[in-house]
């Protein structure tokens, strides 16, 4: 380590200051490590990142865009790694699944399977959170094991990486720091409910 320091606060309204402990929500950053989870099972020759996803997770057979048209070819795991596969957002009825977190990957990828695309696979880039879910989900089918566990025994604990988590210990909760979205031009800090998960 050539450098190391921590600057600013770790809650503002406290002007707690931002030590070198401090963990941070990692949010979005979870979709390159689902990708290395991905590939790692590439490398170990469980799938191709060719194949149709239906392969795998038999929901997404006989996928349709919007009125009914069956797609061009089916969405492969590379449309999904690439934010090509035109898959959908959450339906009404999960559009909570961030918030809530009570379902499973299962769950909510049956559920993205049986809306209609957007546009042709790999045709378009859409920012995807229910493509990259669907990944998580298929770490699971090939691995038999649970997501987060795969990314902890393949990838977290062999880097180091102890402070990685998707459920943090009560001694983790008190390093976070606080999570702030802007609101009429405003910082405003983010429920605790929702603060330290990935």
């Amino acid at each position: 380590i050539v450098d190391f320091y921590a600057v600013g606060y770790r809650e503002l309204e406290a002007k707690d200051p931002m030590p070198q402990s401090t963990l941070f929500r990692i949010a979005s950053m979870t979709k390159p490590i689902t990708a290395l989870g991905i590939m790692i099972l590439v490398d170990e020759g469980k799938l191709s990142v060719d194949d149709d996803i239906a392969k795998y997770i038999p929901e997404f057979a006989g996928q349709t865009l919007a009125g009914g048209k069956p797609p061009a070819r089916p969405v492969k795991v590379r449309d999904l790694l690439t934010h090509t596969a035109g898959l959908a957002p959450y339906p009404k009825d999960l559009a909570d699944v961030y918030s809530k977190r009570d379902r499973t990957l299962a769950e909510t990828t049956a559920a993205v399977a049986k809306q209609p695309l957007l546009f042709e696979p790999g045709t378009k880039w859409a920012y995807s959170n229910s493509g990259l879910d669907t990944l998580g989900r298929l770490i699971e089918v090939l691995s038999k094991d649970s997501y987060e566990q795969f990314l902890k025994v393949r990838i977290f604990d062999p880097l180091g990486m102890t402070d990685t988590v998707f459920y943090p210990t009560p001694e983790q909760l008190k390093r976070l720091a606080v999570t702030y979205n802007k609101k009429d031009g405003i910082l405003v800090a983010q429920p605790n409910s929702l603060i330290g998960l990935p």
